[in-house]
């Protein structure tokens, strides 16, 4: 029972290598990726290959499904030119990493423990902090899906939302630090390897060890990854460089 979750890699490949560094350091040795490996960063190629390489489970995030397709749909414009050029480059890597993304699992559960990317009803629906106070049914019915824990990222802001009472905590209110109690319910969102949000650049991933869980936040070169990005700006929207350095 001790493993750790990795969610919302986004191509981000130095945050990544951070990430994994930090959790072989810590003894871990398994590894649950909650998806979106690819999308908005530099190096999708790459950090699937990483992900295949160590993580025993994958989950298929929204943005590793619309890169399966020839033309993704559902996306802003400047996120749909990130998608397809992210599809180019992983049409031309070995290894098939499309293929690898195709097989991975929409969703898992085991003895009352899920792992979702989204959300128990859907990879595409976010469940935001703010839902504990505008749209709380929302919430309800997630909690109503949810056995023990649902563990998920999409949001890249890490933090807990639990259901009696129905509240939202961030992992900096807790310390980094939450210790599940048997009987309760916890939609726990693991944060994010290479899109943060939550105004705290470094990269994130959440340890599990038994009932106790704890976020980990890791440096990593943030700086370099800018350089990539703003190199490759007519692919990629120069407010991503800005998100980046700002963990916004």
């Amino acid at each position: 029972m001790h493993y750790a979750i990795i969610g919302c890699i986004h191509g981000n490949l130095a945050a990544l290598e951070a990430v994994l560094h930090d959790i072989r350091a810590r003894g871990i040795e398994r590894i649950v990726c909650l998806g979106d490996i690819v999308g908005f960063g530099p190096a999708p190629a790459e950090c699937v290959e990483l992900v295949r390489a160590r993580c025993f489970m994958v989950i298929r995030g929204d943005h590793d499904q619309a890169v399966l397709n020839e033309k993704p749909t559902g996306f802003i414009e400047k996120t749909t030119r990130s998608l397809v050029w992210t599809r180019e480059r992983l049409l031309e890597a070995p290894n098939d990493p499309l293929g690898y993304l195709e097989q991975s699992q929409a969703a898992f559960s085991s003895a009352g423990i899920a792992f979702h990317h989204g959300s128990p009803r859907s990879p595409f629906e976010y469940l935001f902090p703010s839902d504990v106070r505008r749209d709380p049914r929302k919430l309800r019915a997630a909690f109503a899906m949810t056995e023990k824990v649902c563990f998920h990222a999409h949001t890249h802001v890490p933090g807990v939302i639990t259901e009696e009472p129905l509240a939202w905590r961030s992992a900096e209110d807790l310390d980094g630090h939450f210790h599940y109690m048997k009987g309760q319910k916890a939609l726990v969102s693991v944060g994010s390897v290479g899109q943060p949000r939550d105004g705290d650049p470094r990269a994130c991933y959440l340890e599990i060890q038994k009932n106790d869980m704890h976020w980990r936040r890791v440096e990593y070169d943030v700086h370099a990854v800018v350089e990539h990005l703003q190199a490759n700006a007519a692919v990629f929207s120069s407010d991503l460089a800005i998100r980046l350095q700002q963990g916004r």
